[in-house]
């Protein structure tokens, strides 16, 4: 595919399982070329070295809506505009791919390719993970925002320039405005973007189901879907999905979540890096997840610890 690239996006925090999200890549969709969007100034020269990653660093961005966090814009963001080629497909840090992902990447018939959920969402599951309905209606009344097929914005095929910047920002100081009208960073926000511009016929838009959330299964369910034996994944022919961890982290010692698809990952993305298997390698992974889990509780236990 021409022009043509993997985007991810993640800041200190979960770097560790972009690590694993860009293994996964690599042994399932070979030498596509991959980008970090990077919330921040640390160094991916790891990434840059096994992997060939290309590093898009946010505080570099050229639009201010999309490099100032007073604008609370998410990081994934950037790829709409910055994104280094004309078509992308967009995977947030805690994912794994499992199978050929790239079957769904039809840009000759569409603009963008989302997700298709796997529950119908009621109103009031509307209200809590996408958007106040109420205040939709009040700002957008010629949008009709129930019984609509939204969808957890983990993973996303999409073109360049499909959004115009300038009414990105006009939703971003809406929601300024309004703290309480959007659900997270970008869930509720892209929803709204994505189907409001399909309304008017501004994007050809394709739902695909091609995301598996861990939460909304139990392990063992996770365990007869995603199995895996010694030398890696389990993957029958045509299955194409991506594993999204959106609750619960993987870390290697958690025993509430499957985590082995990212496990595997993070152990062959250090052998593919430094050749480390075994103990050495076991001991980086420990070492890692207690510096993610300590930032995390520091954050919950002192908020303004960052």
């Amino acid at each position: 595919m021409k022009d043509f690239g993997v985007i991810v996006a993640c800041y200190d925090k979960d770097y560790s399982f972009a690590k694993g999200c860009c293994a996964s890549i690599r042994y399932f969709l070979g030498d596509v070329p991959i980008a970090l969007i990077v919330d921040g100034n640390f160094s991916i020269k790891e990434l840059e070295n096994a992997y060939g990653v290309h590093a898009l660093y946010r505080p570099e961005s050229a639009h201010e809506c999309l490099r100032d966090k007073e604008w609370r814009s998410s990081t994934k963001m950037l790829a709409f505009w910055e994104s280094p080629w004309e078509y992308f497909l967009y995977l947030d840090a805690d994912i794994v791919v499992w199978g050929d992902l790239l079957k769904f990447a039809n840009f000759t018939d569409y603009d963008m390719i989302i997700d298709h959920p796997a529950y119908e969402f009621t109103n009031e599951a509307i209200n809590k993970w996408f958007f106040n309905g109420i205040q939709i209606e009040k700002y957008f009344p010629d949008f009709q925002w129930q019984q609509r097929p939204y969808f957890c914005t983990g993973v996303f095929f999409a073109k360049r320039n499909i959004f115009d910047l300038t009414e990105y920002q006009k939703l971003l100081e809406l929601r300024l405005a309004n703290p309480k009208m959007f659900y997270g960073m970008d869930q509720g926000l892209l929803n709204l973007m994505i189907f409001r511009a399909a309304d008017r016929g501004e994007i050809r838009l394709k739902q695909e189901s091609m995301q598996v959330i861990i939460s909304n299964f139990s392990i063992s369910e996770l365990n007869q879907r995603f199995p895996m034996d010694k030398t890696g994944p389990i993957c029958i022919e045509n299955d194409a999905t991506v594993i999204h961890w959106s609750g619960q982290k993987p870390f290697i010692s958690r025993s509430t979540v499957y985590s082995e698809p990212m496990n595997f990952f993070r152990r062959k993305f250090i052998q593919d890096a430094w050749g480390y298997q075994g103990l050495r390698a076991e001991l980086m992974l420990q070492i890692e997840d207690f510096k993610m889990y300590k930032n995390k509780l520091m954050r919950r236990l002192i908020p303004w610890s960052k």
